[in-house]
C-alpha cells in the first residue's frame, strides 16, 4: 500500500482543527484583528459571522492545543472535539472518498469519519506543541454560490507568511469547514488524491483503506 504522507483538511486545522502546515504547523497564537490596511469584511447570508468564526477556531486552538503542559493524548482528544465543533466531517469524508463513498452504508460512512478524525490528529495535533511566535491574522470573507470563503495568514517571525483560505458551507444554519487551502493547495484534495491510491491499488475497495488507518492509528 502506498505510503499516507498527506496533508489535509483542517487541515484545516487545524484544518485547518487548520481544520490542518497549517498541519496546521506551528499556528502560534491567534491574532483577533485585521491588518490596518484590509477591506471591510463582506456581509454573509449566515448569522454567524465567518471571520469571527475562523478567529474563534483559532484562540480555542491555541487555548487547548498549544504548549506543553498537556500529555499527547489529551491533546488528541481536544483537536478531535475542535473538528467536532468547527468542521463537517461528515462532507469531508465523503469528499476525501471521492466516487468511493457511494459503496458505503451511512453507519460505514460514519465510522469512517470518526477514524479520519483520529488519523488527523494523530498527525497533527502533536504540532501544536511547539509554537513559537506566529500570529494568526483573519482576512475578509467573501461568498462564491453556496460556499463561504475567508482569507488568513500565519504570520511567522523567521519567514514570509504562510496564506490560507477556509472554505465553509452552512449546515443546519451552522457555518462549518469544508476544506482548507494552504498557499493554493487544497488539503481536502491532496487527502483524495493520497487515498484514492491506496483504495485503486486494492481493486477499488474501501476496506483496504480503512485497515490501513486503523493500522496507523492503533485501532
Amino acid at each position: 500500500m502506498k505510503h499516507l504522507h498527506g496533508r489535509i483538511l483542517i487541515a484545516s486545522l487545524m484544518t485547518a482543527s487548520a481544520m490542518v502546515a497549517l498541519p496546521f504547523g506551528h499556528m502560534a497564537r491567534a491574532a483577533t484583528v485585521h491588518a490596518a490596511n484590509s477591506q471591510a469584511i463582506v456581509e454573509v447570508a449566515s448569522a454567524q459571522d465567518p471571520s469571527d468564526f475562523i478567529r474563534g477556531l483559532g484562540d480555542e486552538a491555541i487555548s487547548e492545543l498549544a504548549g506543553d503542559k498537556i500529555d499527547d493524548s489529551s491533546r488528541q482528544a481536544r483537536f478531535i472535539d475542535l473538528m467536532d465543533k468547527y468542521f463537517q466531517m461528515d462532507q469531508i469524508a465523503r469528499f476525501v472518498l471521492g466516487r468511493y463513498w457511494r459503496n458505503l452504508s451511512d453507519q460505514e460512512l460514519s465510522n469512517f469519519a470518526d477514524l479520519l478524525q483520529k488519523y488527523l490528529a494523530l498527525n497533527y495535533a502533536s504540532k501544536f506543541k511547539d509554537f513559537d511566535g506566529e500570529k494568526f491574522v483573519v482576512g475578509e470573507a467573501t461568498e462564491n454560490k453556496k460556499d463561504t470563503f475567508v482569507n488568513s495568514q500565519v504570520v511567522r517571525p523567521d519567514g514570509p507568511p504562510v496564506k490560507i483560505v477556509w472554505r465553509m458551507r452552512e449546515f443546519d444554519g451552522k457555518l462549518r469547514i469544508i476544506d482548507v487551502s494552504i498557499e493554493g493547495i487544497s488539503m481536502g484534495i491532496t487527502q483524495r488524491d493520497e487515498f484514492a491510491s491506496v483504495i485503486q491499488q486494492n481493486g477499488g475497495k474501501v476496506e483496504a483503506l480503512t485497515d490501513l488507518l486503523k493500522q496507523k492509528t492503533g485501532k
